[in-house]
């Protein structure tokens, strides 16, 4: 199979993934497959903000948290997905639109977030109404409250209200932010696979314990299509899926993408550092869901894998 095949694939089975979580949680946004095909979605699931221009995605999406007085954190876990034009070859200064934002707060007891410790909702009618305007995240459900402002600093603060936890707070990135000290994994890592990148941000909240999160990003302008294959209306992005991270014997790791997915398909590899840590040597074992294979992630100077690397 093509690699251009394969990521194909790989869209179709998100977009399949995303339908059914629809049926048994909330609703999707309305969206696309990359073969083409329309997914059709009631007005009330698709987002207020559909088609609008949307600006540093990376910067939205992710994780960001507060201590919690019983000694887990807790935050908000922002998902978000947007389209790019089909011919482009590189999303650096490429406009990229609305497809839907899905907001998730939670409440950690450990080192990780756990199955079942965040909530779902988007920015949808019956998503639950949540909205982003302006700087301004607002969710307002039977038991969830949330009213935070974007703030410098690269915080958020307002209200959270999860369940039995109602409190103002100001929320951060899980982030160490002293260079001299943070473990080598900590920073932003880019793998590309032709038309596709995989971008891993890894946090610290607290040693020896990381949170992570990934993004998808998908660049179809320079990939050949065969001739019976539908060129896709319009290039996907994915921004904020959580990963797990695990520290591994000598200091390596294990890294699981996505961590957290309903149906398919996690996917794990070792992780070494290389070149005094400018990149790293991911091993990717035989599983149900892979083949064997090896990968290289280059270490990004800042907190974006759009940027071309140097």
């Amino acid at each position: 199979m093509s690699v251009v095949s394969h990521i194909a694939c790989s869209m179709i089975v998100r977009v399949l993934v995303v339908a059914s979580i629809s049926a048994c949680a909330l609703p999707p946004m309305e969206a696309r497959s990359q073969s083409g095909a329309e997914i059709s979605s009631p007005q009330q699931d698709r987002s207020f903000y559909l088609g609008t221009p949307v600006a540093h995605p990376e910067d939205l999406s992710g994780l960001w948290e507060a201590p919690d007085p019983r000694g887990g954190a807790i935050g908000i876990h922002l998902l978000l997905d947007s389209t790019a034009p089909v011919d482009a070859t590189a999303l650096v200064g490429i406009e990229q639109k609305w497809l839907g934002l899905q907001v998730n707060p939670y409440r950690r007891a450990g080192a990780e977030i756990q199955v079942g410790e965040e909530n779902s909702f988007s920015d949808s009618p019956r998503g639950g109404n949540a909205r982003y305007e302006n700087g301004r995240l607002t969710l307002h459900f039977p038991g969830y409250d949330l009213d935070l402002h974007r703030i410098p600093g690269d915080k958020w603060t307002g209200r959270f209200h999860r369940e039995g936890f109602d409190s103002i707070v100001t929320l951060a990135r899980p982030m160490v932010r002293t260079a001299s000290n943070q473990p080598w994994p900590v920073g932003t890592w880019r793998s590309t696979n032709g038309p596709q990148i995989t971008c891993l941000h890894i946090a610290q909240a607290s040693p020896p314990a990381f949170l992570a999160w990934s993004d998808t990003l998908s660049t179809w302008g320079a990939a050949r299509f065969a001739p019976q294959a539908a060129k896709p209306p319009y290039s996907w992005e994915h921004y904020g899926d959580l990963v797990k991270v695990q520290l591994a014997e000598s200091g390596s790791l294990w890294v699981e993408i996505p961590a957290y997915s309903a149906i398919c398909c996690s996917h794990r590899f070792h992780a070494t550092s290389i070149d005094n840590g400018k990149a790293m040597k991911a091993d990717w074992p035989a599983s149900p869901n892979q083949s064997p294979h090896k990968s290289r992630w280059t270490k990004m100077p800042g907190d974006t894998c759009i940027a071309p690397l140097k």
